[in-house]
């Protein structure tokens, strides 16, 4: 007949399988029967009474006649317990077999060295119903159905011990985990792996697999009213990319994508986000809604009013404790990122704006303070003709070369430009010059020396500053 087949081609009849003749047993069983044999009492050992020897002869003889007759019928007896005992040991045999998980697995095992792999299968189920919590055997089918390239039920077979954890003990459900997980990746199929770990309980397994999976991202705030500017956090589980909104909208892949903590001002907002890891597993999507309501420092107050001057002024700038002033001179409005105020500053000649935002460590701007200026003086020198004047000293210094600034040794040169009006003590005003250094690739630095031009005659000067940061001029040499 041939393998797996049930019933027989020819006449229908149900095929019974008879066990394997082994002469180990068979001679086991020999032995069994010699030596229930040879316990039976032996006709010597029959009793006898007490009587005279004439009617115990008598007897003798009348019981060998009897024994004569019924020795027949005691051999039938004999011969009929013997055949029992024989077909109770040949079942015994048959039946230690067919319940022996070992002998299942091993026809298993040697079936599917004969790459027979269906009917291995099948002793492995007669061996799992023998005994069903061992995860071995089921390990072992899953294995042979993924040979056969039956992923789903090799895959079945492993998710069933996932679920009945309790049942195969702490490393075989580990150990599902993983081969389940190998075959979802062969398959490239990382969805089910994301799913697979976020039903899981284990933490032990999450973190050894995490980067395959797709965790909504983490706020380092939780949504609410809050009183102060929020250093807003976003965070995976693993390596990706976190797309997000701040105005309640669906982020998708065109939307902002987090980098550095985001900061949460005066305000309203609805934070929506989603993950996508390194195998393009999207995450849920998660959203918090912040109110942020925090009071505005005061505008900056400036000490000179905007209008017409004929003498140059200094402007100082006060603000709220704690805050830091910015200002710009081109019209625009000033940020963190314009100039900072160190410390009064000196009035342009002509007309001039200046803008002053007062920003709390909060990060919080307060209106803005905007001071125009005109400063008219009485004076025949122009600012060009102060910054020319300035080169010409440096040149008959021997610092310049020429006009153009070039000095020896130098691949760029120096430029100069006009500052500001200034008010020396016991000296008049004079026009400010700063010194810039400009390279070969046309980039200026501004250097430390600093000059100024008496707007009454023009003359140049080294302006430097003492240890107390006060002003006063020096010759250029």
């Amino acid at each position: 007949m041939e393998e797996g087949h049930l019933y027989c081609d020819s006449c229908g009849e149900e095929i019974r399988i008879v066990p394997d003749f082994e002469p180990e047993i068979e001679k086991e069983m020999d032995d069994t029967l010699s030596a229930l044999f040879s316990g039976l009492p032996s006709e010597e050992a029959l009793p006898g009474g007490q009587e005279d020897e004439t009617e115990n002869k008598e007897k003798i003889e009348n019981k060998e006649k009897s024994e004569h007759n019924k020795k027949p019928g005691r051999r039938r007896l004999y011969l009929v317990c013997a055949g029992l005992l024989l077909a109770l040991g040949l079942a015994g045999i048959g039946l230690y077999h067919t319940c022996s998980v070992t002998y299942q697995v091993e026809r298993a095992k040697k079936a599917a060295a004969s790459e027979k792999y269906t009917q291995a299968i099948s002793y492995l189920v007669k061996a799992h119903n023998l005994k069903e919590e061992d995860a071995d055997i089921l390990f072992l089918m899953a294995d042979y159905y993924y040979i056969q390239e039956e992923y789903d039920t090799a895959l079945q077979i492993l998710e069933g011990m996932i679920q009945a954890d309790g049942k195969y003990g702490e490393m075989a459900v580990e150990s599902a985990y993983e081969k389940a997980i190998s075959i979802y990746k062969e398959e490239g199929n990382y969805q089910a792996i994301n799913a697979l770990l976020l039903d899981c309980g284990r933490e032990a397994i999450v973190s050894r697999f995490q980067q395959y999976m797709a965790k909504a991202p983490e706020f380092s705030y939780v949504g609410g009213s809050y009183e102060e500017v929020l250093p807003l956090k976003l965070s995976a589980n693993t390596g990706g990319k976190i797309y997000y909104t701040l105005d309640g909208t669906i982020p998708d892949e065109s939307s902002r994508i987090y980098t550095a903590p985001i900061f949460l001002e005066t305000g309203t907002y609805t934070v929506t986000a989603y993950f996508v890891n390194d195998y393009g597993i999207v995450s849920d999507m998660v959203s918090h809604t912040y109110t942020i309501d925090l009071p505005e420092p005061s505008a900056p107050e400036v000490s000179v009013y905007s209008g017409e001057y004929h003498e140059p002024k200094k402007i100082e700038v006060t603000a709220s404790e704690d805050c830091s002033i910015y200002y710009t001179t081109d019209g625009t409005q000033p940020t963190a990122d314009s100039f900072a105020y160190t410390g009064p500053l000196s009035m342009p000649l002509g007309t001039s704006v200046y803008k002053f935002v007062a920003i709390s460590p909060e990060g919080i701007s307060s209106n803005v303070t905007t001071r125009t200026y005109t400063l008219m003086l009485q004076t025949q020198i122009t600012t060009e003709e102060a910054i020319a004047n300035v080169k010409q000293a440096l040149i008959e210094a021997d610092i310049l070369l020429d006009e153009n600034g070039n000095m020896r040794g130098m691949g760029g040169h120096n430029v100069y430009k006009y500052n500001a009006v200034v008010r020396m003590e016991n000296s008049g005003d004079y026009y400010v010059i700063y010194e810039y250094y400009e390279d070969a690739a046309g980039i200026q630095t501004r250097t430390e020396r600093i000059y100024g031009v008496s707007l009454q005659d023009g003359s140049p000067w080294r302006i430097i500053y003492d240890e107390a940061g006060k002003a006063a001029l020096a010759k250029i040499e």
